[in-house]
């Protein structure tokens, strides 16, 4: 175990270092950013249940996190990045060049192909080119006439024609997903129409809302936040009330959204590229490849340092990835995977609770078996951190017969 003035130094176990794998996810569970759908704490009011602590399922809904303010402070410098896993060659060159907080060797269109799982030039060359001809059938189309806002108004139509055919799926963030099957959810399609607006000249940025990305349209007249999704956006602007139906269609809403703006937050490119990573860390938690998951949101941290809802859900992942380990009887696992968490958050709320509990699991576990000795010596392993070794003993009856 890491002594407790040790932990922002410690990295992380060889059991971890084994199971952080290169993740190759194309499907994502959350096609949205700005939102945490994060495992909901297990609070214990008092002594630690027998039983394990149940994981509360990865939800798309909205839904939101403790803000740093209430954390412990972290070690300098960015201690995710021992977590990303292998990164393939392709990956190596992308956070390089965003190590500036601006792509310089990449398009943001590249740079989303790598992030969504591109590991090979050959086929990134071949999505490219792909996207470049259809960009020059845009431009030899003649539609791109008149103000600015009706050239937007072609570039999604066409958009949507000529690619973004295969519907709305809440799933769809990987862009070859897009570009090959014409399915996309609002990460992807604000993406691609980001791309291409500003092939021609138009200023467009990256927007997250919670549960939500758009793109925001700068004009010399005015600022439009631009429902990607929405094919006939442009064409029901004078139609609110119409427009908004058509948007929550095309999301397959049952219920109206909020059209509050009040949280949209403007992204820069590397940080809407960053959201391809934390939506594939989503989709990872949610099928329980915990050792993934913890991946994707680190890598989502290293373009995004600010990104709350990744280091919630990298936190979140760590918790239910220990829970998992407990629940099969690997207590070692789980008390080292938990130990590095408090190493990262000391306030992390579950992170202590669970800690407790899976000395207590094991403890019990090693009383009921009859090997008192064994079960004598993970105790002094657990009392011999001052920071817990209280809770330890005043969840575990079973330390004060020993």
């Amino acid at each position: 175990m890491v002594p407790r003035s040790n932990r922002s130094q410690s990295t992380e176990p060889a059991e971890m270092r084994q199971l952080l794998p290169t993740v190759h996810v194309r499907s994502l569970f959350l096609a949205t950013i700005g939102i945490a759908p994060l495992i909901a704490p297990w609070a214990h009011p008092g002594p630690v249940a027998a039983g394990p602590p149940a994981a509360a399922p990865v939800a798309a809904v909205e839904l939101r996190i403790r803000e740093p303010r209430t954390s412990s402070p972290k070690p300098a410098g960015n201690p995710y990045r021992q977590l990303e896993g292998p990164l393939s060659g392709l990956e190596e060159r992308l956070f390089a060049d965003a190590a500036d907080g601006q792509w310089n060797e990449h398009s943001i269109l590249a740079a989303a192909l790598v992030a969504s799982g591109v590991e090979d030039q050959r086929s990134l060359d071949d999505y490219l080119a792909r996207v470049a001809t259809l960009v020059d059938e845009l431009a030899r189309s003649g539609e791109l006439t008149g103000t600015a806002r009706q050239r937007a108004q072609a570039i999604l139509e066409f958009l949507h024609r000529r690619i973004l055919h295969g519907g709305y799926q809440i799933d769809c963030t990987d862009l070859r997903v897009a570009l090959d099957e014409g399915r996309f959810n609002c990460v992807s399609a604000s993406l691609l129409f980001h791309c291409i607006a500003n092939q021609f000249g138009l200023h467009v940025e990256g927007l997250e809302a919670p549960g939500h990305a758009m793109s925001r349209l700068v004009l010399p007249d005015e600022v439009l936040d631009v429902e990607t999704t929405c094919p006939t956006w442009f064409r029901l602007l004078d139609d609110p009330k119409r427009q908004a139906a058509m948007v929550d269609k095309a999301l397959g809403l049952s219920q109206p959204r909020s059209k509050s703006t009040a949280e949209r937050r403007v992204v820069s490119a590397v940080e809407l590229v960053a959201t391809i990573y934390y939506n594939r860390g989503v989709d990872l938690l949610g099928q329980r490849e915990f050792a993934s998951a913890v991946a994707a949101n680190a890598r989502a941290l290293r373009l995004d340092p600010l990104n709350h809802t990744a280091e919630g859900n990298l936190l979140a992942s760590l918790n239910n990835w220990a829970i998992a380990m407990g629940g099969a009887g690997r207590y070692p696992e789980a008390v080292r995977i938990l130990d590095l968490g408090l190493s990262l958050d000391a306030a992390y709320p579950t992170f202590k609770t669970n800690y407790v509990h899976v000395y207590h699991q094991w403890i019990s576990e090693l009383l009921a078996k009859g090997e008192r000795e064994e079960a004598r010596l993970i105790a002094e392993q657990a009392l011999a951190d001052p920071f817990l070794a209280g809770e330890v003993r005043a969840a575990i009856p079973e330390l004060s017969a020993e």
